[in-house]
């Protein structure tokens, strides 16, 4: 992009998830988080591309973005207002939103084009740490409503042929997102939750290993899902990735800490 073409890249690329904290995150440089998303980058010298499965776009069906110049939305409320002036301009991609919507048509899912969607926060704040120059062009595909874990797996094989042409597929949510569950403290110094940290082991034990059943059986079999994924949509994108690595891929462990106590910032590499 940027006038290229999208080639075959030199050699298949990984999936990546990532948990994306709060807004905030890309101006706090002492966390343990932002200092690892600033590497991130730098682990995938030929992705020529970014496809990012974001927690923040949730629609009743598929959709990409198309705009040539995505906006960066400002997807939240009462936060600091130097947040809200915040640009990300990295390009968008036309030619890969096409080829990302004909793969998913392909396998038997509609898919829509959406003119107007910008870039929003689950994708522009990892984005902006590992790619500080906004050099690489992105394009968003969003999750589904409706939440199922077996769709998302099966959206994630459905594009995996991208990884041969310098796409990184990044998904873009939390290994530990408790968010909505008025049980579980959220805040600086907060004391993390014996309940999120249960979920977070099940949960690196199983993509280790590559345990897809279990991964989209999550919610009867991880302890205290309910707890640490109340409004599963940020673990979604983390299906996805998995998904577009192949049923059964193993992962590395790129990343593990706490921001506020209780959100899992967990990071993985599926190959």
């Amino acid at each position: 992009m940027h006038g290229q073409n999208l080639i075959m890249a030199p050699a298949s690329l990984p999936t990546v998830f990532v948990s994306h904290g709060a807004p905030t995150l890309p101006l706090e440089r002492d966390e343990p988080a932002h200092k690892f998303l600033t590497t991130l980058g730098k682990r995938y010298p030929g992705a020529r591309a970014v496809l990012c499965i974001s927690a923040h776009w949730n629609t009743p069906r598929p959709a990409v973005n198309l705009p040539e110049h995505p906006k960066t939305l400002h997807d939240f409320s009462g936060f600091p207002s130097e947040l809200y002036r915040i640009a990300y301009p990295a390009a968008g991609s036309q030619e890969l939103a096409g080829m990302t919507a004909d793969l998913v048509e392909a396998a038997g899912f509609p898919c829509d084009r959406d003119p107007d969607r910008g870039l929003d926060h689950g994708a522009w704040v990892p984005l902006m740490l590992m790619y500080p120059d906004a050099g690489m062009p992105v394009v968003q595909l969003s999750i589904q409503g409706h939440l199922d874990p077996e769709q998302h797996i099966a959206l994630g094989e459905a594009i995996a042929p991208l990884r041969e042409k310098g796409v990184l597929i990044l998904g873009s949510g939390g290994a530990v997102h408790p968010l909505g569950d008025p049980s579980v403290a959220l805040g600086p110094g907060v004391q993390t939750d014996d309940r999120a940290v249960a979920f977070n082991n099940w949960l690196d034990a199983v993509v280790t290993r590559g345990d897809t059943e279990s991964l989209a059986a999550y919610r009867s079999l991880a302890p205290a899902a309910v707890h640490a994924q109340p409004y599963p949509d940020h673990f979604m994108p983390l299906l996805v990735a998995h998904g577009a690595a192949g049923r059964g891929s193993k992962c590395v462990l790129l990343h593990q800490s706490w921001y506020w106590g209780n959100l899992g910032m967990g990071a993985y590499e599926f190959r």
